[in-house]
């Protein structure tokens, strides 16, 4: 974080908001994705081992570039690491959501998947380190348990909330609303 964000970042509801939108966010392609695959795989047309690779590259590219973006974002501000998450969280969403059946369905599907582990790289270490930075004693006790909350129990939740998407409306919406989410929470 520079300067001017440390010298006028103010915990509130709003930021928090925001905040917990993008974890959420996060999971809701991360998890539902590994609960849908097959549905995924047939509609778009590819096998079960690419679609498995699709699964796991998010947790991949997630992984191997988490530390070295959360120093970055020490270093060029975190909320610009947390803006930038959101888009790519956005185009990798849309990427899938809008993903046409064949070889470049595929495409899509594998781009889309790699947008959104580097928008969990982005999002996980420096909305915390928000957290850190503007809240303090009791508030931020709330607020890590709030991004807490986001993170861990999303998981929990886009489980249910993938499953009924793709039961009821059809699984692409669940890539749209993680969109939709990412969008709510830059704003």
């Amino acid at each position: 974080m520079d300067q001017v964000e440390a010298a006028t970042c103010r915990g509130n509801d709003r930021l928090l908001f925001g905040i917990v939108l993008g974890v959420l966010a996060f999971w809701l392609f991360a998890q539902t994705t590994l609960n849908i695959s097959p549905v995924m795989a047939a509609d778009l047309q590819v096998e079960q081992s690419f679609m498995n690779v699709a699964v796991s590259i998010t947790a991949l590219f997630s992984g191997i570039f988490i530390v070295v973006i959360g120093g970055l974002a020490d270093k060029v501000g975190r909320v610009r690491m947390v803006m930038l998450g959101f888009v790519f969280s956005i185009v990798g969403s849309l990427l899938i959501g809008l993903a046409p059946p064949g070889s470049l369905g595929g495409t899509c599907l594998m781009l889309g998947r790699i947008f959104q582990g580097l928008s969990g790289a982005f999002i996980m270490p420096a909305s915390l380190a928000l957290v850190k930075a503007c809240w303090d004693g009791a508030e931020r006790q709330r607020a890590v348990s709030l991004w807490s909350m986001g993170s861990w129990g999303g998981s929990g939740f886009t489980a249910l909330f993938g499953g009924l998407m793709a039961e009821n409306v059809g699984w692409r919406w669940i890539f749209i609303m993680a969109a939709i989410v990412s969008v709510i929470g830059m704003l």
